[in-house]
């Protein structure tokens, strides 16, 4: 038998890498014979550069740019050949601020732009972006500003997100998502007229209708940004399982295990666990999910996984239950006890 671990980082407590390794060691403790293969995998979010940190024609690059505050930072992206790859998150990540309306008042996505600036002087000739962990809701008005000099002819942008928000409107970037950014009902209200001028204007001056782009609201209209700049938007998991060769590896495996942090209805909307169940379900091959928590609800993602598993083994705290040490000996043991059991009817 031969197991695939390709388990989602699980966000404050441990990587994608080490889920993956926990989860096999365990395995390989009680059945030393099995096969078994580890892929590291995201679905556009964070962690996006620590699972493709892996592929063998993996640079990491390095630069000098500015956090959605305007702060001065350093900020790694990767080469892939002539394809670069720039997690957001690390630039103008939500995790890099004390949410609130002050800080999604000055938030900006300009300091993204110094990182594809670099990213064309290296030599990329297809940039990558991922779009979600942001904590920005400019509409992409820093990013186009950041690059209005900026010669984009023969280089291609793409935008990795599994939104599909339009720009503006009742389920644009700023009325979905501003909230969980900080921001009051007074600046929602704001920031929904500003994008719905700004993308009205653009309708009527240049014909270009970001409402009938899918995903123009990602990132608080950052998508719309690389829209209007020529890029494309597509999803953020069946980009980066393509780079990582994961439905073919799905293919010669007997046994999938994936996971996340948290499971729910949710995971179903284009989450690591929702992918891989359905790539899994595609060639037949039994996929167990092992996460960190999970709710009776899974919505479709039942129709999809064989079974999923809360991998804790007793009550416990969420600061308890994310300590990373403690969640990969609580994987392993889950891991084992599913190969265990399994084996047991072979």
């Amino acid at each position: 038998m031969k197991i695939l671990a390709a388990i989602d980082s699980f966000k404050g407590s441990a990587t994608s890498e080490q889920l993956n390794t926990a989860a096999l060691s365990g395995i390989l403790a009680a059945f030393p014979d099995l096969q078994v293969q580890s892929i590291p995998i995201a679905d556009g979010g964070e962690g996006v550069l620590d699972v493709l940190a892996y592929q063998e024609n993996a640079i990491r690059k390095t630069i000098q740019t500015t956090d959605l505050l305007g702060r001065q930072l350093e900020v790694p992206y990767l080469l892939l050949g002539d394809t670069a790859i720039i997690e957001s998150a690390k630039i103008i990540g939500i995790d890099l601020v004390t949410v609130g309306s002050e800080s999604i008042s000055r938030a900006t996505t300009f300091g993204l732009g110094a990182v594809v600036q670099s990213a064309i002087q290296a030599g990329a000739k297809t940039i990558i972006v991922s779009l979600r962990g942001t904590g920005t809701s400019d509409g992409g008005q820093g990013f186009l500003k950041s690059l209005e000099t900026t010669d984009l002819s023969g280089v291609t942008l793409i935008g990795a997100s599994d939104v599909t928000n339009p720009y503006y409107g009742e389920n644009g970037a700023a009325t979905i998502f501003a909230a969980q950014k900080g921001a009051t009902a007074a600046q929602i209200t704001q920031f929904n007229a500003r994008d719905a001028r700004f993308a009205q204007e653009l309708l009527r001056d240049r014909g270009i209708d970001l409402q009938k782009i899918p995903g123009t609201g990602a990132a608080g209209g950052l998508g719309g940004a690389i829209a209007l700049l020529g890029g494309q938007l597509i999803s953020g998991f069946k980009l980066i399982s393509d780079l990582v060769h994961l439905e073919q590896a799905i293919l010669e495996s007997d046994l999938v295990l994936t996971g996340e942090g948290h499971l729910d209805y949710q995971s179903s909307q284009g989450k690591v666990v929702s992918g891989v169940a359905k790539l899994a379900k595609k060639h037949g091959k039994p996929c167990v999910a092992l996460v960190g928590s999970r709710s009776d609800d899974l919505g479709m993602l039942e129709n999809d996984l064989t079974a999923a598993f809360s991998i804790q083994t007793r009550p416990i705290s969420l600061d308890d239950a994310i300590m990373t040490q403690t969640t990969l000996k609580n994987m392993a043991n889950t891991a084992q006890n599913i190969a265990r059991l399994i084996e047991s009817f072979r």
